[in-house]
Protein backbone atom coordinates (compact mmCIF):
# COMPACT_ATOMS: atom_id res chain seq x y z
CA UNK A 1 0.00 0.00 0.00
CA UNK A 2 1.71 3.18 -0.89
CA UNK A 3 2.67 5.49 2.03
CA UNK A 4 0.14 8.71 1.86
CA UNK A 5 2.64 11.02 3.38
CA UNK A 6 5.38 10.53 0.43
CA UNK A 7 3.94 12.55 -2.87
CA UNK A 8 4.64 10.37 -5.96
CA UNK A 9 6.82 13.31 -7.10
CA UNK A 10 8.03 13.23 -11.28
CA UNK A 11 10.98 14.41 -12.44
CA UNK A 12 11.82 14.50 -16.75
CA UNK A 13 15.01 13.92 -16.99
CA UNK A 14 16.95 15.61 -20.55
CA UNK A 15 20.15 15.94 -21.34
CA UNK A 16 20.70 19.25 -20.50
CA UNK A 17 20.54 17.88 -16.63
CA UNK A 18 22.57 15.22 -17.62
CA UNK A 19 25.26 17.79 -18.60
CA UNK A 20 24.70 19.61 -15.61
CA UNK A 21 25.17 16.64 -13.35
CA UNK A 22 28.42 15.68 -15.56
CA UNK A 23 29.91 19.10 -14.91
CA UNK A 24 29.00 18.85 -11.18
CA UNK A 25 30.32 15.44 -10.46
CA UNK A 26 33.61 15.50 -12.89
CA UNK A 27 31.70 12.17 -14.33
CA UNK A 28 32.04 12.94 -18.39
CA UNK A 29 31.62 9.02 -19.00
CA UNK A 30 30.81 9.21 -23.13
CA UNK A 31 27.81 7.18 -22.09
CA UNK A 32 26.33 10.46 -20.22
CA UNK A 33 27.20 12.96 -22.38
CA UNK A 34 28.76 11.50 -26.09
CA UNK A 35 25.79 11.84 -28.27
CA UNK A 36 27.61 9.76 -30.79
CA UNK A 37 29.66 7.38 -28.71
CA UNK A 38 26.21 6.73 -26.72
CA UNK A 39 24.52 5.98 -29.98
CA UNK A 40 26.68 2.88 -30.82
CA UNK A 41 26.36 1.40 -27.48
CA UNK A 42 24.55 -1.01 -26.24
CA UNK A 43 22.21 1.68 -24.67
CA UNK A 44 21.61 3.23 -28.41
CA UNK A 45 22.02 6.40 -26.90
CA UNK A 46 23.18 8.69 -23.65
CA UNK A 47 21.84 7.53 -20.00
CA UNK A 48 21.48 9.36 -17.26
CA UNK A 49 23.58 9.21 -14.39
CA UNK A 50 22.30 7.34 -11.27
CA UNK A 51 22.22 9.58 -8.84
CA UNK A 52 19.78 11.78 -11.17
CA UNK A 53 17.57 8.13 -11.37
CA UNK A 54 16.94 8.91 -7.55
CA UNK A 55 16.31 12.36 -7.23
CA UNK A 56 12.85 11.56 -7.54
CA UNK A 57 12.60 9.48 -4.67
CA UNK A 58 14.79 11.79 -2.47
CA UNK A 59 12.15 14.86 -3.15
CA UNK A 60 9.68 12.40 -2.06
CA UNK A 61 11.28 11.47 1.26
CA UNK A 62 11.96 15.07 1.50
CA UNK A 63 8.73 16.68 0.94
CA UNK A 64 6.92 13.78 2.68
CA UNK A 65 8.60 14.39 5.67
CA UNK A 66 8.82 17.78 5.41
CA UNK A 67 12.29 18.10 6.16
CA UNK A 68 15.33 19.57 3.69
CA UNK A 69 17.32 16.38 4.08
CA UNK A 70 16.71 12.64 5.54
CA UNK A 71 17.45 12.45 9.06
CA UNK A 72 21.01 11.42 10.67
CA UNK A 73 20.68 7.66 11.15
CA UNK A 74 18.53 7.33 7.79
CA UNK A 75 19.39 4.70 5.30
CA UNK A 76 18.54 4.33 1.70
CA UNK A 77 19.79 0.89 -0.90
CA UNK A 78 18.89 0.59 -4.33
CA UNK A 79 19.67 -1.49 -7.01
CA UNK A 80 19.68 -0.15 -10.55
CA UNK A 81 16.89 -2.38 -12.82
CA UNK A 82 16.95 -0.19 -16.18
CA UNK A 83 18.80 3.12 -17.56
CA UNK A 84 17.00 6.08 -17.17
CA UNK A 85 17.16 8.20 -20.93
CA UNK A 86 16.71 12.07 -21.82
CA UNK A 87 13.02 12.43 -21.70
CA UNK A 88 12.22 9.83 -18.75
CA UNK A 89 9.56 10.65 -17.17
CA UNK A 90 10.70 9.19 -13.07
CA UNK A 91 8.42 8.84 -10.30
CA UNK A 92 8.92 7.88 -7.05
CA UNK A 93 6.85 5.31 -5.38
CA UNK A 94 7.11 4.57 -1.78
CA UNK A 95 5.24 1.89 -0.02
CA UNK A 96 4.89 0.16 3.42
CA UNK A 97 6.12 -3.81 3.07
CA UNK A 98 3.39 -6.19 3.19
CA UNK A 99 4.21 -7.02 6.32
CA UNK A 100 3.28 -3.57 8.49
CA UNK A 101 3.61 -5.16 11.94
CA UNK A 102 7.11 -4.17 11.07
CA UNK A 103 7.97 -0.85 13.49
CA UNK A 104 11.12 -0.45 12.44
CA UNK A 105 10.40 2.57 9.79
CA UNK A 106 11.43 0.22 6.82
CA UNK A 107 9.78 1.60 3.71
CA UNK A 108 9.68 0.22 -0.12
CA UNK A 109 10.92 2.11 -2.29
CA UNK A 110 11.20 2.21 -6.34
CA UNK A 111 10.90 5.02 -9.25
CA UNK A 112 9.50 3.83 -12.43
CA UNK A 113 9.56 5.61 -15.80
CA UNK A 114 6.39 6.95 -18.27
CA UNK A 115 6.16 3.08 -19.06
CA UNK A 116 5.71 2.20 -16.04
CA UNK A 117 9.17 0.36 -15.96
CA UNK A 118 10.85 0.34 -12.71
CA UNK A 119 14.46 2.21 -13.07
CA UNK A 120 15.24 1.29 -9.34
CA UNK A 121 13.75 -0.16 -6.76
CA UNK A 122 15.12 -0.72 -3.26
CA UNK A 123 14.39 0.38 0.64
CA UNK A 124 14.69 2.80 3.02
CA UNK A 125 15.32 2.74 6.73
CA UNK A 126 14.05 5.89 8.81
CA UNK A 127 15.47 6.36 12.04
CA UNK A 128 12.46 6.40 14.94
CA UNK A 129 10.51 9.58 15.09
Amino acid sequence: MTDRRFPGISDVVTQESINAYAELSGDYNPLHVDLEIAAASEFGGTIAHGPISFQSLFRSLTEGLDVEALPAGSSVSVTYRAPVRPGDAVTARIVRPADESAADGALAASCVNQDGVTVLSGSVLLPPA
